[in-house]
């Protein structure tokens, strides 16, 4: 069983995530829920995400609509190219990705990108058979649309989209942002929600789905000025890029990649180093990171420039942020599809700013975490989650559940913390059952009494990856408790 395999059994069994609407027998593919313990550890990775974006570096945030009306998606190119290369068996009729089924016949990257007579030519010349029947001979490559169309109204409708991608409602409140939010250029506008895509062939869990978390910034700046007033910090921080054409990953300053002009400017060095660092947080170790920079035939038509953020998993290589230069392309299509003047003006000048992205798979990135987080030893089982993304901060047992004096001591225990902390009171079942299931779920600590406890007025502190102890002073457990959290002390 492969790691990510473990990991996705674990999350079943522990309710972090599973199949939507599993009861039906009817649900579609690539519909996914999050259970307690998985919203809770997807809402930790929001607030980090945004204290290391939003707050850290003064970006505006927004939560705009789900639904998006047509001209909006005809004017960014949605409704024309937003879709996926198709083949369908002639024998079963089952539809597949051309490019992704030639991928794994071949061994060789086909890309959505390349036209369908490329896909077709390469289709004939392996005589690649259908994967669901082994034996079909599949179709020509014809192309699907990845919207998901959404009427609205009764009687006469009106036609609207799902969004596909969250940036869209960036681009059309940036008006309104520069407008009431007394900006200056460089600024950024950063959105974090639910996105929508007619998914071909959804598959391994998270990776690719239908409906799916966008964490997403866009950054807005006058491309005449490259400088970067923040760009000093991460001067001299090593970026693993790996460049278009070539195997090797390289290590490359952020000051490098200006000097070197592998980037225009200084703004896009600083996020791609921003970026990286933030990964460093969720525990994912930096040797396993890349930028991968696109070539010209695997941009998007609008990006000038182009860094995949992937990581190294079980899976092979994930891609978890598109980092892209969308130049002036998004201002100037809503500028003429609305008929507005999307121009920054302020006391110098006038300009239509240029816009580097920053656009995160929000489950992708959670998956992978747990899957570095997963640990697995001789006897257990258990998610090396750093304090601050556990879906718990602590565990709370009595040692033994059938002596009262022992339950009540605990109890007080829980009561006196539960305003400050997460904790989850626990008496069923023996002291180790009630520590594994803690640490299959990534708890960091677990706080038992026992008949000490009674005597001295003191608990057992454990922490999960060492499975070291402590005692500690009932009166002083919640002062120790939020310096291990915030990880000034060890036990």
């Amino acid at each position: 069983m492969t790691k990510y395999e473990q990991l996705v059994n674990l999350a079943g069994r522990r309710s972090i995530f599973y199949p939507a609407s599993e009861i039906y027998t009817t649900t579609p593919a690539g519909l996914w829920s999050y259970g307690c313990y998985g919203v809770s550890i997807r809402h930790k990775l929001l607030d980090i995400w945004r204290k290391h974006f939003v707050r850290e570096d003064g970006l505006i945030e927004i939560d705009g609509a789900v639904l998006m009306p047509a001209d909006v998606l005809k004017a960014s190119g949605h409704l024309g190219k937003f879709s996926d290369p198709i083949t369908v068996c002639k024998k079963c009729n089952a539809v597949h990705r051309a490019d992704k089924i030639l991928t794994e016949v071949t061994g060789h990257e086909y890309r959505e990108a390349q036209t369908n007579e490329e896909l077709i030519k390469a289709l004939r010349a392996h005589a690649v058979k259908c994967p669901a029947c082994k034996k079909g001979e599949l179709a020509d490559v014809t192309r699907s649309s990845l919207m998901v169309q959404a009427p609205v109204g009764v009687g006469r409708q009106n036609e609207c989209y799902l969004r596909p991608e969250s940036c869209q409602s960036i681009f059309t409140d940036y008006l309104r942002m520069t407008k009431t939010m007394r900006v200056k250029l460089p600024f950024g506008i950063a959105q974090q929600g639910k996105v929508f895509r007619n998914e071909i062939s959804p598959r391994q869990t998270l990776i690719r789905q239908i409906e799916f978390y966008a964490a997403e910034m866009e950054m807005f700046f006058d491309p005449k000025h490259g400088d970067y007033d923040k760009f000093e910090t991460v001067k001299d921080y090593p970026v693993n890029i790996q460049r278009a054409g070539q195997e090797k990953i390289e290590q490359i300053s952020a000051g490098d990649l200006v000097k070197n002009k592998i980037v225009s400017n200084q703004l896009i060095a600083y996020y791609l180093a921003r970026t990286q660092q933030f990964f460093s947080k969720l525990g994912i170790p930096v040797e396993v990171v890349r930028f991968r920079e696109l070539p010209d035939d695997e941009r998007a038509f609008y990006a000038k420039e182009a860094f995949d953020f992937e990581v190294k998993t079980s899976i092979g290589w994930v891609e978890l942020v598109a980092n892209n230069y969308r130049t002036d392309y998004d201002l100037s299509v809503h500028s003429e599809g609305s008929k507005k003047d999307l121009s920054f003006v302020d006391e110098k000048s006038r300009v239509l700013p240029h816009v580097w992205e920053i656009s995160m798979g929000f489950d992708r990135t959670f998956l992978v975490m747990l899957e570095f987080a997963l640990k697995e030893e001789k006897e257990r089982t258990f998610l090396s989650l750093p304090a601050n993304l556990a879906p718990l901060h602590a565990g709370v047992f009595p040692l033994l559940s059938n002596k009262p004096e022992l339950v009540s001591k605990a109890e007080e225990v829980y009561n006196d913390l539960k305003s400050c902390y997460e904790l989850f009171y626990d008496e069923s079942g023996s002291i180790g059952k009630r520590y594994a299931r803690m640490d299959e779920i990534g708890v960091p600590f677990c706080i038992t009494v026992d008949f000490d406890s009674l005597k001295n007025n003191d608990v057992t502190v454990r922490e999960r990856d060492g499975t070291k102890q402590i005692r500690i002073k009932i009166s002083e457990l919640r002062e120790f408790l939020f310096e291990l959290i915030a990880g000034k002390k060890k036990v």
